[in-house]
């Protein structure tokens, strides 16, 4: 009987510890970090307005002691990684070009910082026969929307588009497209669709 309940607390005790260590495992990934971002990423995207986020030049990755070199303007950011840090766009975090932009999602343990996710920045590759050339825009934009039968989609940040956009553009932003879809995509699947951006969208 005694060794019976011994096994018994010693498998409480050890489900405790486990929920335990989940719980803070499950906190220090959840935890509300400043992100920190290279300007040249800010361009594009408002990492800045998000929690937990790196972003900027890839400068070094050591496989031995498996670390991130990651330089976010004048700084350099070492951040850990490890089995559970999902990669996203490299076969392998070694392969990761040097000066390749990169995103990563990260947490801190012990006051080191620790990546959940690295997101390589993907060349976009456009078909010949998606693109459209800036003479072809014109045109259409001279028409206007209805007569031209197109709906032009400005897929940068907000602030880009307060700047300055092409006359009869809708403000887009990427990150924004679920949340905007059902109101600024035509119904009619004949309606031109134009998205642009700084670069390639």
């Amino acid at each position: 009987m005694g060794k019976r309940m011994l096994t018994v607390t010693c498998a409480v005790a050890v489900a405790a510890f486990a929920v335990g260590l989940s719980q803070v495992v499950g906190a220090a990934s959840e935890q509300k970090l400043p992100s920190k971002s290279d300007a040249s990423c800010l361009k594009c995207h408002e990492y800045d307005k998000q929690d937990n986020i790196l972003a900027g030049k890839l400068k070094s990755v050591s496989k031995k002691v498996k670390t991130i070199g990651l330089q976010v303007g004048k700084d350099l950011e070492m951040v850990r990684y490890d089995e559970a840090t999902k990669l996203e766009n490299a076969p392998a975090f070694p392969k990761i070009p040097i000066d390749e932009s990169v995103r990563i999602v990260y947490y801190t343990k012990d006051g080191k910082k620790f990546a959940k996710a690295v997101v390589v920045k993907k060349g976009i590759e456009v078909p010949k026969d998606k693109l459209i050339s800036a003479e072809e825009v014109a045109k259409l934009v001279a028409q206007g929307p209805e007569k031209g039968k197109y709906v032009l989609l400005d897929s940068r940040p907000g602030t880009n588009y307060d700047e300055g956009y092409i006359p009869t553009a809708e403000t887009m932003p990427f990150f924004m497209f679920d949340k905007l879809k059902d109101k600024l995509l035509p119904k009619d699947k004949s309606v031109l669709q134009i998205y642009y951006c700084g670069g390639f969208t």
